[in-house]
């Protein structure tokens, strides 16, 4: 960790292209960073690790002027001290360019639009009209550089997605002034999970660039998940993990395994505790929901059977295709190929009321745009999709049973403050969450498909979703559970079958389900040849 006094030789080292000291982040009292510091050599790719919740996406928003940080923390770029709160409008013309896992490009504009939307058109003459050409041929030379081969005029509703993602990182590290050369050694290149969406063969593009861009001198934080591709390319390491800083080294030799160690810990070692149920089975049992080689946007042959009382767990990284098969598998989204089967009999859901009609519920993975009605009470959010059980034959509502249930699933499913007529847009993220379980749940089906249900949600709801999970299972239902808490994974599953960029690559079952090995399994599978560690 690097120490707040600088070294006697300090005077014969460049400054770090940024210097954190002491960057601390509060949401409600939760701590979401604790004291961070470090610094980011320049000339070098220093990729930034840790699991899900360890504070990357936080830092990485107070670089980029979104968050403001605790009072206390310092930041120095390029050796100058520069005053936090950052806003973006700031951070961009200190150097700070960032490229987030949704590039951010408009599809209906071309790449030279796009590119003016973050620095403006070039211009000619006093009244400062759009220069076209002189657009175009900054655009081109800065797509050159990238390796980038399209017309500048190009839409980006052309381009497939590993060009828009070069796109995107040669539009964030443009400059007004100056050559393409001299903005890459006096910006910061901060890329967050850039090849998550892309498929295994085109991941070498990306990476190929970012060497190019360091042997020019570029600086670059490289946030990812993937091992292989960090060992290929970073220099250095900054972990973090529950928001503190972990380790600060140079990458050396270090294995994928030695990497995945610094970013879990020993909490794999102490993983579930004696908490973890005893096993209801390991799919021997007859399938209640199966499917065969389904295809779809980014799923390419996966299969699964799920048994009655048995959670089955769906582990993989950004982009491989977990909330996919959770949508195809609820009838909210169509496979392209494949097959499915309830209880043996055919099953091809047209949408999600279909799917519940046949005995399979879902819990999506946003509850604000998928899960809730914001503005109606927790009551109606709960009687939705079951509102023929409170209505008599001349269809009038019965508010009185209506609300009955409610009571009682608020109780059941400890939902707080236990008011029905609250609106739920009032309600903490956890008991949002657990209004939308109850709803689900409360259908008694055959089959409850759960995607990232703790997410977002404090620590208590989180351990009060998990008892409730395992209550449905002990009671017969076959719950799919898709996440990427591969510690949740850990604590709860009978079995869990990793996938990589759509495709399956593991199934691990009983005491081999630990933290370490899903991340291991989905950290390394599907990589190019050239990016496997040798055995």
């Amino acid at each position: 960790m690097p120490a707040d006094d600088p070294p006697a030789d300090a005077a014969h080292r460049p400054a770090p292209a940024l210097s954190l000291r002491h960057i601390s982040k509060s949401f409600a009292g939760q701590r979401a960073l604790a004291d961070v510091s470090f610094d980011v050599p320049p000339g070098e790719i220093t990729a930034l690790l840790g699991m899900n919740g360890s504070g990357k996406s936080t830092l990485i928003k107070i670089l980029a002027g979104v968050y403001e940080p605790d009072p206390g923390g310092t930041l120095h770029i390029a050796g100058e001290p520069v005053a936090l709160p950052l806003r973006p409008a700031q951070a961009h013309v200190r150097g700070l360019r960032f490229l987030h896992q949704d590039v951010g490009l408009v599809e209906a504009l071309s790449i030279a639009d796009n590119f003016a939307l973050v620095d403006r058109f070039r211009t000619r003459g006093p009244l400062r009209a759009i220069d076209r050409r002189a657009q175009h041929e900054h655009v081109a030379r800065v797509l050159a550089f990238f390796g980038v081969d399209r017309d500048p005029g190009t839409l980006i509703s052309a381009l497939d997605p590993t060009t828009r993602t070069m796109v995107g990182a040669a539009r964030a590290f443009q400059d007004q002034d100056g050559s393409t050369e001299e903005s890459f050694r006096r910006n910061v290149l901060v890329l967050d999970e850039p090849t998550a969406s892309l498929p295994a063969e085109e991941v070498d593009r990306v990476l190929r660039t970012l060497e190019r861009l360091r042997a020019a001198g570029g600086t670059v934080i490289y946030v990812s998940h993937r091992t292989n591709e960090v060992r290929r390319i970073a220099d250095h390491l900054v972990v973090l993990r529950d928001g503190r800083l972990v380790a600060d080294q140079k990458l050396g030799g270090l294995s994928s395994t030695g990497i995945v160690s610094l970013i879990i810990g020993q909490r794999f070692a102490q993983e579930a505790n004696g908490e973890r149920p005893p096993s209801r089975g390991s799919g021997a049992g007859d399938a209640v929901l199966a499917a065969e080689d389904l295809v779809g946007r980014r799923l390419t042959g996966v299969g699964l059977r799920l048994a009655a009382g048995e959670i089955l767990g769906i582990a993989g990284l950004v982009g491989c295709g977990r909330s996919e098969l959770v949508r195809i598998l609820a009838g909210s989204e169509q496979p392209s190929d494949g097959r499915m089967t309830v209880d043996g009999l055919p099953y091809a859901p047209s949408s999600p009321a279909d799917a519940v009609a046949r005995g399979v519920s879902c819990v999506p993975q946003n509850r604000h745009s998928d899960g809730c009605v914001l503005p109606m009470t927790v009551r109606e959010n709960l009687s939705l999709g079951r509102l023929r059980t409170f209505v008599t034959g001349p269809g009038l509502l019965l508010g009185d049973a209506e609300n009955a249930d409610a009571v009682r699933l608020i109780a059941d499913y400890s939902v707080r403050p236990a008011d029905p007529t609250r609106p739920i847009a009032t309600l903490s993220g956890g008991n949002q969450q657990k209004v939308v379980v109850a709803r689900a749940a409360s259908r008694r089906g055959r089959v409850l498909l759960l995607d990232e249900p703790t997410q977002g949600v404090d620590a208590l709801a989180k351990q009060e979703i998990a008892t409730t999970i395992r209550s449905l299972a002990s009671d017969g239902t076959a719950v799919l559970l898709a996440s990427s808490d591969f510690q949740e994974l850990a604590a709860l599953c009978d079995r869990v079958l990793v996938l990589d960029r759509g495709a399956q690559v593991a199934l691990v079952e009983g005491d081999d389900i630990t933290e370490e090995k899903l991340t291991l399994l989905s950290t390394r599978a599907q990589a190019p040849a050239h990016l496997k560690e040798p055995a």
